[in-house]
């Protein structure tokens, strides 16, 4: 089964779209993706998709029940992540369901930082990758350099949209940091990579060979969402 909730943001002519193309299906008895660095659904709610409400419990995607049998209050996701707390049978049949979700603005911000880590790093592996190539057969620094920038121009320039908009909405809405770090409620020593949707991509794809790599390479050195959030916003400040 393939849940719209379950998605990652890519961009598309500077706009911020999101997709679960590439991501995996899940039965039941699956873990499923209960947070990412841009939404945080909780280990308990319940997903609308198809007139069925599918229950998820501690993380654990569980089973397929009807309305009557719901639960309340009930932490509910639909439509591409649109969450809201329903308290009763008659809410959920309420024109409530059609208005704007909780915590939007807080997941576009965290859509455009986990954007810049992914941009950063697809930039990173191709400046290695020329470097590994070419180094090894010219020694002609100049045509390196540009050789990277042609293949790392279309990335620097979505890079810059993403800076922009993330810019953009720090100064829109000075309290946006904090209301996104009570949303998402990362503890301390919450790691980077076990937040990612690479690892529940098919296992075929660049983000799952990827994410594979990254385990291996990563476990005695984890990186923590409070402290690259802090240098993308003060790069932010300083290059937009």
């Amino acid at each position: 089964m393939r849940f719209e909730c379950f998605y990652y943001p890519i961009l598309i002519d500077d706009e911020v779209v999101k997709s679960n193309e590439d991501l995996i299906s899940f039965e039941f008895g699956d873990a499923v993706p209960c947070k990412t660095l841009y939404y945080n659904y909780g280990q308990n709610f319940a997903i609308y998709k198809n007139e069925e409400f599918f229950i998820v419990e501690n993380g654990v995607l569980k089973k397929s029940i009807t309305s009557k049998d719901l639960k309340y209050p009930l932490k509910m996701v639909f439509n591409k992540g649109t969450q809201l707390t329903v308290f009763s049978q008659k809410d959920l049949s309420s024109i409530r369901l059609l208005l704007k979700g909780e915590n939007e603005r807080e997941k576009q911000l965290g859509e455009l930082f986990f954007l810049s880590i992914a941009l950063n790093r697809k930039i990173k592996n191709i400046q290695y990758k020329v470097m590994s190539d070419l180094t090894n057969s010219s020694s002609d620094f100049n045509y390196i350099n540009e050789e990277i920038d042609l293949r790392t121009k279309k990335l620097l320039d979505d890079l810059r949209t993403v800076e922009s908009k993330f810019n953009n909405l720090i100064i829109n809405y000075p309290d946006i940091k904090n209301s996104y770090l009570d949303y998402m409620n990362f503890s301390n020593k919450e790691d980077i990579l076990q937040l990612s949707i690479n690892k529940y991509f098919k296992e075929n794809t660049e983000e799952y060979k990827e994410y594979m790599l990254k385990s291996s390479v990563w476990k005695s050195k984890p990186i923590y969402p409070k402290f690259k959030l802090d240098h993308l916003a003060n790069s932010c400040n300083y290059n937009v």
